[in-house]
């Protein structure tokens, strides 16, 4: 038998490289925290990582059921909500019949008669098993905390083979208001980057070693991130991938194996994607991104979220400026603030396992470089101090954070050689920390008190609903924007997606809205309307109403007005009338009725609207007026500052299959106060001033 080497030249390469790590540290421990002999696995990194997952996961639970219980106010976290109770629900797509027009929810595309959400299934998919196996999605998000912190401890340790600076990294992931915001909340971006870091992490340890384990889990993951968010895992396993392939160049004959492993570990999530895209936009290389609008996409000019939205031109300009406010805001976001970010870049120069340092600041210019090409970057920008953060590039926060603990990690090695290093190192360490969370603590009142108007907002909305309904309901939600779905301005009013719900929330779509009526049979309708203010002259007065409402259908219908003129203490019956009049509109005919004297500041009329021909001049005809249209009542009274108007606006349609009327009402209240013409038309209610009456004539 041929004598075994004996030399350290001699060793083979894989016994020196084992042993070379187990001397990298103070004591001959990785970092001073290897495993000695005897030395359980469970060692003392792990055990520390565990409890930072433990306490991660236990805030984002805690988070959830108070600040975000509500989540962040973001009208996304509806749509992947709402995906995720459709798989629950065994559906892939809704019926767009049956969802059009009023009860559509944000972020849908059509396709084949059938509508689906813009995201993929990946994190739906999640928030649906946490549902089904915990009873709430909330577990979901927690996992998510957890998870992303021990692949940040797992990168860190495969990258630069240090165990002190991998478990600090984990800790600054942990403690980064980005990361605690974002693990709290149903949305996909933290479970993207998670993802990708435990894929990573991962595929350069089987890349490295061999391990099937590692190469099929990371491959699994990485095909995984593909459901999630596939524009962020081209930014970071592209790196990943050139990084392993040029690490085993000089051993050309593992390549293959090592890359099926992966690509076996990748194939079924592959899959999964290809065939949900054919299935949900006729497509299997179609996202459904922009299978819902060609125009929600990467590049400059004009974008948009939806058909159905207003365009938004996404110009060089606009993008350097979000790429410059990003910047800028992003320290607010870090445990640690700029200080982290000095550490980052004292971790980025170091000479030591310089190729992996490369590869962690090539990842974070990737992820900011491709976002600068990404409308979305530029609209976000109101939010990105107080708000969601710079939430798009979450991607490129693992590898800065690894950085700054590197930094850290060289800077208390630096610091052994000074003089007097037993009582400096640990004072100046002790202000660093005592500076780093003071600045993140610093950060956090902004962030905590705009969520906490979100909060008051939701609350509000929620005081203005009944507690329980006697009869299964729709709400018909009128914000003062006018949008097509409810959750765009309250994303708390959410719809299940077989719409069997007791409550159902439907969109105000203006005169059309009085066709609702027909389309939920057996139902009450009421109207919500938020941004009603109970008195407009009056600078101090309340906003909002929850209004039930009554259908009345015909072919001639009566309209009934009673307007009552306001006087000042001191104004006489015929100074009050003087000019008032009170005006029936549809389309271009109008009926006016001026105010006189003699009966007393009331104007009392009738109009009876026909689906024929008028009969007389007490009568409007609806053959030459296009339906839906409102039916317009109103009140003109001149005052010394400007004229007071009272408009109630009710919703007209014409039945499609027997021709008759159908009105909502009452309609929406509005009033112009005088003395403030230039605020319009405000959301007001006009009674007792302006009192209408519907009824078949």
């Amino acid at each position: 038998m041929p004598r075994q080497p004996t030399s350290p030249a001699a060793r083979p390469a894989a016994d020196r490289r084992v042993r070379l790590r187990r001397r990298s540290g103070p004591g001959g421990r990785v970092g001073g925290w290897g495993r000695g002999p005897g030395r359980a696995a469970w060692s003392r990194p792990a055990v520390t990582v565990a409890v930072i997952c433990a306490c991660s996961f236990t805030v984002s639970l805690v988070l959830q059921a108070t600040l975000y219980r509500d989540g962040s106010g973001d009208a996304d976290e509806a749509a992947y909500v709402l995906q995720a109770r459709m798989l629950l629900d065994g559906h892939l797509t809704l019926d767009a019949a049956t969802m059009e027009p009023f009860f559509r929810p944000w972020l849908t595309g059509e396709h084949d008669g059938r509508l689906f959400t813009k995201y993929l299934p990946g994190w739906p998919a999640l928030l649906a098993a946490s549902q089904a196996v915990f009873g709430t999605m909330a577990v979901a998000p927690a996992l998510v905390a957890a998870g992303w912190v021990a692949g940040t401890y797992r990168l860190a340790r495969e990258l630069l083979d240090d165990a002190a600076s991998a478990v600090l990294a984990a800790a600054l992931l942990a403690g980064s208001p980005l990361v605690v915001v974002h693990t709290a909340l149903p949305l996909a971006y933290a479970c993207g980057a998670a993802t990708l870091t435990l894929a990573s992490a991962a595929l350069l340890r089987g890349a490295r070693t061999g391990a099937r384990r590692s190469l099929l889990g990371g491959g699994a993951g990485a095909g995984f991130a593909l459901l999630l968010r596939p524009f962020d895992a081209v930014l970071v396993l592209t790196g990943v991938v050139v990084f392993a392939l040029a690490r085993l160049r000089r051993q050309p004959r593992a390549i293959p194996a090592r890359v099926g492993w992966a690509v076996l570990g990748a194939a079924p999530f592959v899959a999964v994607l290809l065939v949900f895209c054919r299935l949900v936009t006729g497509s299997a290389l179609r996202m459904p991104l922009s299978a819902s609008d060609p125009l929600d996409r990467f590049g400059f000019g004009p974008r948009r979220i939806l058909p159905s939205e207003p365009t938004f031109a996404f110009t060089r300009h606009l993008a350097l400026r979000a790429l410059q406010q990003t910047c800028t805001a992003a320290p607010g976001w870090l445990f640690g603030g700029v200080v982290v970010v000095a550490l980052a870049a004292v971790g980025a120069v170091a000479a030591r396992r310089r190729a992996q340092r490369l590869l962690l600041v090539a990842t974070v210019a990737a992820v900011v470089g491709g976002y600068l090409f990404w409308w979305g970057s530029a609209f976000a920008m109101p939010g990105l101090r107080d708000g969601l953060g710079p939430h798009y590039h979450l991607a490129a926060l693992t590898p800065i954070l690894i950085l700054a603990a590197d930094g850290a990690r060289r800077l208390w090695s630096a610091a052994a050689a000074l003089p007097r290093a037993a009582v400096l190192r640990p004072t100046a360490a002790g202000v660093v920390v005592v500076t780093m969370v003071l600045l993140t603590a610093s950060a956090v009142p902004g962030k905590v008190d705009g969520q906490r108007w979100v909060n008051d907002h939701n609350a509000f909305l929620a005081a203005l609903l009944p507690d329980r309904y006697p009869a299964p309901a729709v709400v018909v939600v009128t914000p003062q924007v006018p949008s097509r779905y409810t959750q765009v301005p309250y994303q708390t009013l959410r719809n299940r997606p077989d719409l069997h719900g007791r409550v159902l929330y439907a969109a105000d779509l203006g005169p059309a809205t009085a066709t609702l009526p027909d389309r939920v049979p057996g139902r009450a309708l009421y109207r919500l309307r938020p941004d009603e203010i109970a008195d407009p002259a009056a600078p101090a007065s309340f906003y909002g109403s929850f209004t039930a409402l009554r259908q009345v259908g015909g072919e001639r219908i009566r309209v009934h007005l009673v307007a009552r003129l306001p006087a000042g203490p001191a104004a006489a019956a015929g100074a009050a009338a003087a000019g008032a009049a009170a005006y029936v509109r549809l389309g271009a005919q109008t009926r006016i009725f001026p105010a006189t004297p003699a009966a007393a500041s009331v104007i009392d009329a009738t109009v009876v609207v026909t689906s024929g021909e008028p009969a007389g001049a007490g009568e409007i005809g609806v053959g030459a007026a296009t339906l839906p249209e409102e039916l317009v009542v109103g009140l003109v009274q001149p005052t010394a500052a400007g004229p007071a108007r009272w408009e109630e606006r009710i919703p007209l349609a014409r039945r499609p299959t027997t021709g008759a009327l159908t009105l909502l009402t009452p309609g929406l209240g509005w009033r112009q106060v005088p003395g403030r013409a230039a605020a319009g038309w405000l959301p007001a209610p006009v009674r007792p001033t302006l009192a209408v009456a519907v009824g078949l004539d």
